[in-house]
């Protein structure tokens, strides 16, 4: 693993605002953009994946890891990328100069081996680091046409969505674009781990009973099959997008970090019990809340037992007593309504280009919609008079 030397963050600075003024990041790569995140990635995908439900159709789903990703980015080839999107010889010296200047060594016990000097990898904890590696693999997702391509900084996905009756043909171009990605990813000296790859089915519970139970994909000579339950940027995927298995395990972790803090809490004053909350409890709850809003009332009511049990430990109102008054006096909206208010600022979001293009696109007003129309009328595109 390649650690940061003992410089400033300077250095880090300087190159990230140089390389975010050549705006040639992919649109298909995530990390260390402005305005993307986890979630909107998750909530992009995730609604390709309901519109596909909507009509009827599957998507396979299949989550890549990439190991030791960030250690085994060769720096010649990483140079010559930072060349092709059109840095100056001066910054690709100045990155050359910012990656190499560090060596390993291995130690057994007291025994020291001589030092050699890295040629792979750069420095993890360092906060240009993920950019250098979104730039190492920017090209990634347009050497596959067959199906979709996303990422976030190490994280790639591949999906397609398919009619049933697509399933050979889907299965061979999935195949095709693991092929695809593997061959480029060796020319790049990255891995992809086929053991840890995740392989997901998603749809309707009747359109999934028509996939046979031996769907399979072949890849680097193992055979992987479609799981029940894949862990994607921090959100439990589950074949129908019902998120039971999200909800349930992301409230019996939040019920532990209460009862631990719950345990300690006299020793904070209220201002440092609500941050400590805040912090490990709350962020926590609403991760991506986006993404799973849309689950079923039941585990809303479960969700609703987690902001209630945090109200009485801040508030100290006891098990029996009713906690409505103590939410009112928080302030707190109770958490169906919590959700759809961050549902809300995300459309506010996407409405005013505050998010990235491809979910800006989603939206439509109304006003284009009749300037369409009147255009269709004329057929040099003209508005009639």
């Amino acid at each position: 693993m390649a650690m940061p030397s003992n410089k400033s963050p300077g250095p880090d600075k300087i190159g990230i605002s140089y390389l975010k003024e050549f705006n040639r990041i992919s649109s298909h790569q995530n990390g260390n953009r402005s305005l993307h995140s986890t979630e909107t990635l998750n909530i992009f995908v995730t609604d390709t994946m309901l519109e596909a439900i909507d009509n009827k159709n599957l998507t396979a789903l299949i989550l890549l890891d990439l190991s030791k990703a960030f250690d085994s980015v060769s720096h010649s080839i990483l140079l010559h990328k930072l060349s092709c999107i059109g840095a100056s010889p001066e910054a690709v010296k100045w990155f050359q100069d910012y990656l190499t200047g560090r060596s390993q060594y291995v130690c057994i016990g007291s025994t020291k081996s001589s030092a050699r000097p890295i040629t792979h990898g750069v420095p993890q904890g360092a906060i240009l680091s993920p950019l250098l590696f979104c730039i190492y693999i920017n090209d990634l997702p347009g050497s596959i046409q067959s199906c979709n391509l996303d990422s976030y900084v190490d994280n790639s996905k591949l999906y397609k969505s398919f009619c049933i009756y697509n399933l050979e043909q889907t299965t061979i171009n999935l195949e095709a674009a693991l092929q695809i990605a593997a061959k480029w990813c060796l020319e790049h000296q990255l891995l992809i781990n086929p053991e840890k790859i995740k392989f997901l089915v998603v749809g309707s519970r009747p359109m999934l009973q028509n996939v046979p139970t031996e769907m399979s994909l072949t890849f680097l000579g193992k055979t992987i099959r479609p799981v029940l339950l894949a862990k994607d940027l921090g959100i439990n995927l589950d074949p129908y997008l019902s998120y039971d298995d999200h909800i349930s395990k992301l409230v019996s972790s939040c019920m532990r970090k209460l009862c631990q803090i719950n345990r300690v809490k006299d020793s904070f004053d209220n201002e440092t019990l609500k941050l400590v909350i805040e912090t490990l409890v709350i962020s926590k709850l609403l991760y991506c809340s986006t993404v799973w809003s849309n689950t079923s009332s039941n585990n809303i009511n479960k969700l609703q037992s987690v902001q209630n049990f945090v109200c009485r430990v801040i508030s100290g109102v006891g098990k029996f007593d009713h906690i409505t008054p103590a939410l009112r006096e928080l302030n707190w909206l109770p958490v169906e309504k919590l959700l759809l208010e961050r549902e809300t600022v995300m459309a506010y979001k996407c409405f005013n280009r505050l998010a990235p293009d491809y979910l800006v696109d989603k939206f439509i007003k109304r006003s284009n919609i009749h300037d369409r129309s009147i255009k269709k009328s004329s057929p040099l595109g003209h508005s009639s008079v």
